[in-house]
């Protein structure tokens, strides 16, 4: 994670190649102030999947999963997960579409709340943003592309390319190795790979006992490189410089 201080939010920790780190400390500035903060327990339902008009948010703490139903009776899928620094609906926004997921707590958020419509005549207003945001975006999917290349594997390896994303974006550096403390259940992580909460349970008790990895209450300590492909490419490559305007 990396520390960054901002006049509204000093010492706050984002994570690696968040949308907020992208941001000059003036455009962060101008950007919040656009909005008012917001905050919502753990296992808060922020927006239904549905007809409703998905908020836009710039997370400052806790996480968020994004969770779609295909269809009406069918189980749910974890389709993403977004941390501090991160924003939320920016896509809908873009759009102006309807929420195509729901967003669900799974650790107690502090956020800017922005209303959409300010949000886009502001990237209008300021190219500099809308680029690092454009670039926020083609990170995260080369990301989400890494791990999902995983996805006709089995379990185990579904599962290392998940917890490898996570890892390389919001794991917290600790003597007791890279802690993912996201508050994802057993049952979160078999939503997000596409497999049974007791297979998860099975790939986690081989990891531990081969000692790549220990776990507590919604915790994961990784101990050992859990993959040599997936590591160097998930890494978010850092921002020129010149792309800050």
């Amino acid at each position: 994670m990396t520390t960054v201080e901002r006049r509204r939010h000093a010492a706050v920790e984002y994570s690696r190649g968040s949308f907020l780190t992208r941001l000059t400390t003036e455009q962060y500035d101008d950007l919040l102030g656009l909005g008012e903060p917001v905050a919502y327990p753990a296992d808060h339902t922020i927006v239904e999947q549905g007809p409703s008009t998905p908020p836009l948010l710039l997370l400052h703490t806790g996480f968020v999963k994004a969770v779609r139903h295909a269809l009406k009776a069918s189980q749910p899928a974890v389709v993403d997960v977004y941390g501090p620094g991160d924003i939320l609906g920016a896509e809908a926004a873009h759009a102006d579409k309807r929420a195509h997921t729901a967003f669900v707590t799974s650790r107690a958020v502090t956020a800017n709340l922005v209303p959409p419509r300010l949000f886009m005549a502001y990237l209008t207003r300021h190219p500099a943003v809308l680029w690092q945001l454009t670039t926020t975006f083609a990170n995260r999917v080369r990301q989400r592309e890494a791990a999902l290349a995983y996805s006709r594997h089995e379990v185990l390896e579904r599962l290392v390319g998940f917890l490898t994303r996570q890892q390389a974006i919001y794991g917290i550096t600790t003597a007791d190795g890279d802690l993912i403390d996201m508050g994802l259940s057993h049952r979160d992580i078999a939503a997000a790979i596409g497999a049974s909460e007791a297979a998860v349970d099975e790939a986690l008790r081989r990891l531990r006992k081969d000692g790549y990895l220990s776990t507590g209450y919604k915790k994961i300590w990784i101990r050992r490189q859990l993959s040599e492909e997936l590591s160097p490419v998930l890494r978010p490559a850092p921002t020129p410089p010149k792309a800050l305007g």
